[in-house]
């Protein structure tokens, strides 16, 4: 593993507010892959989803897997003139700190919040805070990216009546450059995996099939630019993770 700044080949995402990050290692001589930031888009419901939407009542929980279901579910209901409180009588599942801040930002509490987004955990979070024999009898609304084989959706259903309802999708961007781009993180030509931002997760997540992010990073040092998204890292089961050392970069030696 290298040691010197200058020796590593660091890959994040092209947000906006990384260029800074970016210009700082490129100027202390590293290699920098950049990850285009991928597009989402609320999708058009069909009339089962509609049916869905309008019949909130019939549900005793909503799970948010992540950041985007909760922007694009507020979009949605804002257009169908669906007044957001009706979620008051419905128990709410975020799937990770940053998620329940987002909810918590239009006053909405997030009743379980679990220690990482592994189905087994998001499963295991919600028995516990119900009970196993009432489980059973509960309707779980799961709202998702609507191409995404969603892990979380597959554990519930085989202990609960849950529905899924997909409200966003996200626009891949030139095949040719995502498959130059996995096989130089598979390939083990990346030192460090910066992450800026909580859609970052979204969209490695997305670019490998929604294959676990440790198996992705398997053998890579993980950094978060800060304490939030360092929690994040850690709710994605990323364990040997750390907060970027920005300070360091000037100098020879980590």
């Amino acid at each position: 593993m290298p040691n010197s700044i200058a020796d590593k080949t660091f890959a994040l995402f092209e947000n906006p507010g990384s260029k800074k990050i970016v210009a700082e290692l490129e100027n202390a001589g590293a290699r920098i892959i950049k990850f285009p930031v991928i597009e989402a888009e609320k999708v058009i419901l069909n009339e089962a989803s509609k049916k869905i939407l309008n019949n909130l009542q019939n549900f005793d929980w909503v799970i948010f897997p992540d950041v985007l279901t909760v922007d694009f579910f507020l979009q949605i209901l804002e257009e169908n003139a669906i007044d957001f409180f009706e979620l008051d009588e419905m128990r709410v599942c975020a799937c990770g700190e940053i998620v329940s801040d987002r909810l918590r930002f239009v006053q909405l509490h997030a009743d379980v919040i679990p220690q990482t987004i592994e189905p087994e955990d998001v499963l295991s979070a919600l028995k516990n805070y119900i009970g196993e024999e009432e489980f059973v009898s509960l309707k779980f609304l799961c709202l998702k990216e609507i191409s995404s084989q969603n892990a979380i959706e597959t554990e519930l259903a085989v202990n609960a009546q849950i529905s899924e309802l997909g409200i966003y999708q996200i626009k891949t961007p030139n095949g040719n450059e995502i498959a130059k781009l996995k096989t130089l993180l598979k390939g083990g030509a990346i030192d460090e995996f910066i992450f800026y931002a909580p859609t970052d997760f979204i969209w490695l997540k997305h670019i490998f099939n929604d294959e676990p992010l440790d198996h992705i990073l398997s053998g890579i040092k993980v950094s978060a630019v800060n304490g939030v998204i360092f929690q994040t890292i850690r709710e994605h089961n990323l364990k040997q993770a750390g907060l970027f050392q920005r300070g360091k970069i000037d100098t020879v030696d980590e």
